[in-house]
C-alpha cells in the first residue's frame, strides 16, 4: 500500500532489482518475461509456477501477469523506490504497452480499454485547420492553427490553448480541414 525506498540504489539498478527473476523458499518461481520502463512507470509480464504441492493438495497451474511499478527518487541521503501494482488493480497509468495485453489471460478488462484508447490517441493524426471536439473538458473543441512535431496548438473563443498529447485521449471527434 505504501512506497519502499532503497537507501543504494539508484533508478538503473532498481529497475534491475525489480525484474530479477526469483525461486522462493517455498519452491514458488517468479520470472519476468519482459519489462519497459516509460517515464517513471516499469511495465512487467510476470509468469508465476507454484512449488509442486504435497498430495493430498491439487496442483496449481502457472499464471501469468501484468505488473505496474510506479518509481521515484527518494529524499536527500536516499536511493530510489517503487510502488508495486497489478492489473488487477486498475493503475491509473496506460502507458503498458500493448503487447504486454496479449500475453497475459484479462484481469480488468475497463483498464485494457483505457490502454488501447490512450494508445489510439496517441497515434492520432492531427493536422493544421483540423477542430478537435472534446468530452469531460472545460473547453469543449478547439481548432488546431499551429502544430510542431507533436506539440499542438489550439483556438477556442479567441483563446489560444496548448494540446498535450495526453488530451487527446478526450477526442470525441474530429473534423478534418478541408
Amino acid at each position: 500500500m505504501g512506497w519502499t525506498i532503497t537507501f543504494d540504489s539508484n533508478r538503473k539498478q532498481l529497475i534491475q532489482e525489480r525484474t530479477r527473476s526469483a525461486t522462493q523458499a517455498d519452491g514458488t518461481r517468479w520470472e519476468c518475461l519482459r519489462h519497459t520502463a516509460v517515464g517513471n512507470v516499469l511495465w512487467t509480464v510476470w509468469v508465476v509456477t507454484p512449488a509442486e504441492p504435497k498430495p493430498p493438495m491439487a496442483y496449481r497451474a502457472p499464471y501469468r501477469y501484468i505488473g505496474c511499478d510506479l518509481l521515484a527518487p527518494g529524499r536527500k541521503g536516499e536511493g530510489w523506490g517503487y510502488k508495486d501494482l497489478c492489473e488487477s488493480m486498475g493503475p491509473c497509468y496506460y502507458t503498458c504497452p500493448l503487447s504486454y495485453l496479449d500475453m497475459v489471460p484479462v484481469a480488468n478488462a475497463a483498464w485494457r480499454e483505457q490502454v488501447r484508447a490512450w494508445h489510439a490517441a496517441r497515434n492520432r493524426k492531427v493536422e493544421i485547420g483540423d477542430v478537435l471536439i472534446f468530452e469531460g473538458l472545460a473547453i469543449p473543441e478547439v481548432k488546431i492553427v499551429s502544430k510542431q512535431g507533436r506539440r499542438l496548438v489550439g483556438e477556442y473563443g479567441g483563446c489560444r490553448y496548448r494540446i498535450p498529447p495526453r488530451i487527446l485521449a478526450k477526442v470525441v471527434e474530429q473534423r478534418f480541414a478541408t
